[in-house]
């Protein structure tokens, strides 16, 4: 059973990314930059390293996400008290763009979860919420 669950949660990991990008194609976006686009709207400022621990991803890889988010004028970056630190936001572009990812990865969602009780969301949630704080 426990090797079940972690394979079976893998697998909708996967397949949850690669259709959520499917989705996302219409805003011109992945995945690994709706999380970040996400975060920052969330926070409205971040650097590399609170992306990095709050997504648990390596910096390298946060930080060519961000340059290509960068490069499509979503996110700039905003001058810090400390020249070592890069602190980057979304533009005013990048807010529009969260919008509309926002209204795609909802819809996405809500059909996905369309059968399934309110208890079993609930339960899964509060196992998913266990399991990350053991680790």
């Amino acid at each position: 059973m426990l090797h079940s669950f972690f394979h079976q949660n893998l697998q909708f990991t996967r397949s949850f990314t690669k259709k959520l990008n499917e989705q996302l194609v219409e805003v011109g976006l992945y995945h690994s930059q709706w999380l970040i686009v996400y975060y920052l709207k969330q926070f409205e400022t971040a650097t590399l390293v609170d992306i990095s621990s709050y997504l648990d991803v390596e910096k390298p890889t946060i930080t060519r996400t961000v340059n290509r988010l960068e490069e499509r004028k979503l996110i700039e970056r905003i001058p810090s008290t400390d020249k070592r630190e890069r602190r980057i936001q979304l533009t005013k572009k990048g807010m529009q763009v969260y919008e509309e990812a926002k209204h795609v990865v909802a819809s996405f969602e809500q059909k996905l979860m369309e059968g399934i009780p309110e208890s079993d969301q609930k339960a899964t949630l509060h196992t998913i919420q266990l399991l990350k704080r053991k680790l």
